[in-house]
């Protein structure tokens, strides 16, 4: 029983490689027709050939949300592109739930609006820092301020936005 499944399995595999082979040259597998196979001749008659110009100009009038140019410049750098200084930030909490901190900064920036608050991501916890100090004097100062409602806060050093010029 075995020899005779083995046999007909033997058979079927070798049918299956004779009729596999295609001796027909047949070329309608290639990706790019070259110059003697009739479908290249096929395009010079496309409508893309056949199409004439006005001469005349055009004009198009181009409609687009504001945010469209915001995703684009940040997609090509955009914050990443502004200038930096060494400074200090305080950090304020470190969590790795993300609504905790979300929760904090928007009690942070209800009670100190002058300063920013940037929430950065290092795995895994979230951290919400605060201020774009240049000296060590400046964010003590802040520490000092906020040391009522969060005792545990660390100066760190981190890269600064410039401050901005007034006009």
């Amino acid at each position: 029983m075995k020899k005779s499944i083995s046999i007909l399995l033997a058979i079927f595999l070798g049918m299956g490689v004779v009729l596999g082979q295609d001796s027909t040259n047949n070329t309608s597998w290639k990706l790019y027709p070259t110059k003697n196979d009739t479908a290249h001749h096929a395009l010079k008659t496309d409508t893309i050939y056949t199409v004439k110009k006005s001469g005349k100009p055009g004009k198009v009038t181009v409609s687009k949300d504001g945010r469209i140019d915001k995703i684009s410049k940040d997609l090509a750098g955009g914050e990443s592109q502004k200038p930096k200084a060494k400074g200090y930030r305080i950090q304020v909490i470190s969590s790795s739930t993300k609504s905790v901190v979300d929760a904090e900064r928007a009690k942070l920036i209800a009670a100190h609006r002058q300063h920013k608050t940037y929430i950065d991501y290092k795995a895994p916890n979230f951290r919400l820092r605060v201020g774009n100090f240049r000296t060590r004097l400046e964010a003590e100062k802040m520490q000092h301020e906020i040391k009522e409602d969060y005792p545990n806060t660390l100066i760190v050093t981190d890269l600064i936005d410039f401050p901005e010029l007034e006009q």
